[in-house]
């Protein structure tokens, strides 16, 4: 009776063996032999930090050069006048801008990568990641017109020089600041003291 039950349990943890190493319980009935492993790419976890730093620099190269490509398109539909090349250069600008999105949001996965599993290796590189924002096709046009790149030159200058004062006003305010003595003395007037 005792070696019943030993011979029980033990078929029954060799058979829960089998099927928990992949056996099946079901000997060779397969296709004649042992199943050749497959073979997939399986990304690794855990990735070197100089290969995820690679893939950020490439993926952002390629995100650079989409947008300069996107932006080559529309000076070339800005000059052109035929209908049937506009509708090609559109057609490919929607290309591009799909492929854009595309490297955009895997840049974004491998730069958080980047900067949550390698924090210490991230910090003490130099450079930084920036986010990069994707502009609708419409937006890059109004960035690229004439009108809104001589805006944006003005801005930069008004806020670089100011606006600038009325030659009337600079004339009159040279004319009341000659002869004028303060009655007070300032922090640089000499102060002399008497006993």
């Amino acid at each position: 009776m005792y070696s019943l039950a030993l011979k029980t349990v033990l078929s029954v943890m060799l058979s829960s063996v089998a099927l928990a190493s992949g056996g099946g319980g079901h000997g060779g009935a397969e296709g004649g032999g042992e199943a050749k492993p497959e073979k997939k790419e399986i990304k690794s976890a855990e990735d070197s930090f100089s290969v995820v730093q690679s893939r950020v620099q490439g993926l952002e190269a390629k995100v650079h050069s989409g947008q300069e490509e996107i932006q080559k398109l529309i000076t070339e539909k800005q000059h052109t006048k035929d209908p049937e090349k506009v509708n090609e250069i559109i057609r490919q600008m929607l290309t591009l801008h799909k492929e854009l999105e595309k490297n955009l949001k895997e840049y974004d996965q491998q730069r958080s990568l980047l900067k949550y599993r390698y924090p210490e290796k991230a910090a003490s590189e130099k450079r930084e990641y920036e986010r990069i924002e994707l502009k609708s096709i419409e937006d890059m046009e109004s960035q690229m017109s004439i009108g809104s790149s001589v805006n944006r030159t003005m801005k930069k200058v008004r806020m670089q020089y100011g606006n600038p004062e009325p030659e009337s006003k600079k004339v009159e305010s040279h004319s009341k600041t000659a002869p004028s003595k303060p009655s007070q003395p300032g922090l640089t007037d000499p102060v002399i003291l008497k006993k």
